[in-house]
Protein backbone atom coordinates (compact mmCIF):
# COMPACT_ATOMS: atom_id res chain seq x y z
CA UNK A 1 0.00 0.00 0.00
CA UNK A 2 1.31 3.44 -0.85
CA UNK A 3 0.23 6.95 -0.04
CA UNK A 4 0.35 9.96 -2.30
CA UNK A 5 0.47 13.43 -0.82
CA UNK A 6 -1.84 15.73 -2.74
CA UNK A 7 -0.62 18.94 -1.17
CA UNK A 8 2.98 20.05 -0.69
CA UNK A 9 4.36 19.64 2.79
CA UNK A 10 4.63 23.00 4.46
CA UNK A 11 8.25 23.54 5.42
CA UNK A 12 8.93 24.13 9.08
CA UNK A 13 9.86 27.73 9.67
CA UNK A 14 12.54 28.61 12.12
CA UNK A 15 11.31 30.14 15.34
CA UNK A 16 12.80 33.60 15.70
CA UNK A 17 14.75 34.56 18.76
CA UNK A 18 12.74 37.38 20.31
CA UNK A 19 15.60 38.11 22.69
CA UNK A 20 14.41 39.73 25.88
CA UNK A 21 11.50 41.49 24.16
CA UNK A 22 8.76 42.24 26.66
CA UNK A 23 5.62 44.31 26.90
CA UNK A 24 5.27 46.33 30.11
CA UNK A 25 2.22 48.47 30.73
CA UNK A 26 2.60 49.68 34.30
CA UNK A 27 3.52 48.33 37.69
CA UNK A 28 0.08 46.82 38.46
CA UNK A 29 0.16 44.33 35.58
CA UNK A 30 2.78 41.62 35.00
CA UNK A 31 5.13 41.96 32.06
CA UNK A 32 4.55 39.83 29.00
CA UNK A 33 7.57 38.06 27.52
CA UNK A 34 7.30 37.60 23.76
CA UNK A 35 9.41 34.45 23.93
CA UNK A 36 7.11 32.86 26.51
CA UNK A 37 4.03 33.95 24.57
CA UNK A 38 5.44 32.54 21.32
CA UNK A 39 6.22 29.21 23.00
CA UNK A 40 2.87 28.93 24.82
CA UNK A 41 0.81 29.77 21.73
CA UNK A 42 3.04 27.79 19.32
CA UNK A 43 3.83 30.73 17.06
CA UNK A 44 6.53 29.92 14.54
CA UNK A 45 8.73 32.06 12.33
CA UNK A 46 5.86 33.14 10.11
CA UNK A 47 5.13 35.68 12.85
CA UNK A 48 7.94 38.20 13.01
CA UNK A 49 9.04 39.69 16.31
CA UNK A 50 7.85 43.13 15.18
CA UNK A 51 4.39 41.84 14.26
CA UNK A 52 4.18 39.85 17.50
CA UNK A 53 5.14 42.96 19.49
CA UNK A 54 2.52 45.07 17.73
CA UNK A 55 -0.30 42.58 18.35
CA UNK A 56 0.81 41.92 21.95
CA UNK A 57 0.77 45.63 22.75
CA UNK A 58 -2.79 45.83 21.40
CA UNK A 59 -3.79 42.76 23.43
CA UNK A 60 -2.31 44.20 26.64
CA UNK A 61 -4.06 47.53 26.03
CA UNK A 62 -7.39 45.79 25.40
CA UNK A 63 -7.20 43.51 28.45
CA UNK A 64 -6.05 46.38 30.68
CA UNK A 65 -8.96 48.52 29.44
CA UNK A 66 -11.43 45.71 30.17
CA UNK A 67 -10.02 45.38 33.70
CA UNK A 68 -9.60 49.11 34.40
CA UNK A 69 -12.60 49.55 36.74
CA UNK A 70 -11.73 46.33 38.61
CA UNK A 71 -8.13 47.51 38.96
CA UNK A 72 -9.28 50.89 40.33
CA UNK A 73 -11.34 49.07 42.95
CA UNK A 74 -8.31 46.99 43.93
CA UNK A 75 -6.14 50.08 44.25
CA UNK A 76 -8.76 51.71 46.51
CA UNK A 77 -8.27 48.67 48.78
CA UNK A 78 -4.52 49.35 48.86
CA UNK A 79 -3.46 46.73 46.31
CA UNK A 80 -0.64 47.98 44.08
CA UNK A 81 -0.04 44.93 41.86
CA UNK A 82 -2.05 42.03 40.48
CA UNK A 83 0.26 39.65 42.34
CA UNK A 84 -0.98 41.15 45.64
CA UNK A 85 -4.66 40.39 44.97
CA UNK A 86 -5.68 37.46 47.18
CA UNK A 87 -5.89 34.34 45.01
CA UNK A 88 -4.94 30.71 45.09
CA UNK A 89 -1.52 29.77 43.76
CA UNK A 90 -0.54 27.11 41.28
CA UNK A 91 3.16 26.28 40.99
CA UNK A 92 3.83 29.22 43.29
CA UNK A 93 2.15 31.79 41.05
CA UNK A 94 -1.15 33.60 41.57
CA UNK A 95 -3.99 32.23 39.46
CA UNK A 96 -4.87 35.85 38.64
CA UNK A 97 -1.48 36.36 36.98
CA UNK A 98 -1.88 33.14 35.03
CA UNK A 99 -5.34 34.25 33.86
CA UNK A 100 -4.03 37.70 32.89
CA UNK A 101 -1.36 36.09 30.75
CA UNK A 102 -3.93 33.70 29.30
CA UNK A 103 -6.14 36.64 28.30
CA UNK A 104 -3.24 38.50 26.67
CA UNK A 105 -1.81 35.41 24.95
CA UNK A 106 -5.20 34.32 23.60
CA UNK A 107 -6.04 37.80 22.34
CA UNK A 108 -2.63 38.20 20.72
CA UNK A 109 -3.11 34.96 18.79
CA UNK A 110 -6.68 35.89 17.83
CA UNK A 111 -5.47 39.24 16.47
CA UNK A 112 -2.69 37.55 14.52
CA UNK A 113 -5.04 35.00 12.97
CA UNK A 114 -7.60 37.68 12.10
CA UNK A 115 -4.84 39.56 10.29
CA UNK A 116 -3.70 36.52 8.31
CA UNK A 117 -7.06 35.32 6.95
CA UNK A 118 -6.80 34.84 3.22
CA UNK A 119 -9.21 36.24 0.68
CA UNK A 120 -9.90 33.03 -1.18
CA UNK A 121 -13.31 32.41 -2.71
CA UNK A 122 -12.67 28.78 -3.61
CA UNK A 123 -14.35 25.95 -1.74
CA UNK A 124 -11.04 25.18 0.02
CA UNK A 125 -10.71 28.84 0.92
CA UNK A 126 -14.16 28.82 2.49
CA UNK A 127 -13.28 25.72 4.55
CA UNK A 128 -10.05 27.37 5.68
CA UNK A 129 -11.89 30.56 6.65
CA UNK A 130 -14.45 28.55 8.65
CA UNK A 131 -11.67 26.74 10.52
CA UNK A 132 -9.96 30.03 11.32
CA UNK A 133 -13.25 31.59 12.44
CA UNK A 134 -13.79 28.71 14.86
CA UNK A 135 -10.28 29.11 16.26
CA UNK A 136 -10.71 32.88 16.58
CA UNK A 137 -14.04 32.41 18.39
CA UNK A 138 -12.42 29.97 20.82
CA UNK A 139 -9.56 32.37 21.53
CA UNK A 140 -11.97 35.27 22.15
CA UNK A 141 -13.96 33.02 24.49
CA UNK A 142 -10.77 32.30 26.41
CA UNK A 143 -10.06 36.05 26.66
CA UNK A 144 -13.56 36.75 27.98
CA UNK A 145 -13.44 33.89 30.47
CA UNK A 146 -10.02 34.93 31.79
CA UNK A 147 -11.16 38.54 32.25
CA UNK A 148 -14.35 37.37 34.02
CA UNK A 149 -12.35 34.99 36.23
CA UNK A 150 -9.93 37.74 37.27
CA UNK A 151 -12.87 39.94 38.30
CA UNK A 152 -14.62 37.07 40.07
CA UNK A 153 -17.56 37.30 37.67
CA UNK A 154 -19.55 34.46 36.17
CA UNK A 155 -18.42 33.12 32.81
CA UNK A 156 -22.02 32.96 31.59
CA UNK A 157 -23.12 35.35 28.91
CA UNK A 158 -26.85 34.58 28.97
CA UNK A 159 -29.35 35.37 31.64
CA UNK A 160 -32.49 33.33 32.24
CA UNK A 161 -35.58 35.39 32.89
Amino acid sequence: MSMIATEPVRPETETPNDGDSKVNSDSFWPEISLGELRKAMRLDGQVTTDRLMMRTIEAVAHVNDRLNEWRNNQEELGVTALSEVPASKINGESVKIWRYRNAVYSLTKALLIEGYRDIDTTREGEKHAEALATQIDTLWRDVNWAVSDIQGDSRGIAELV
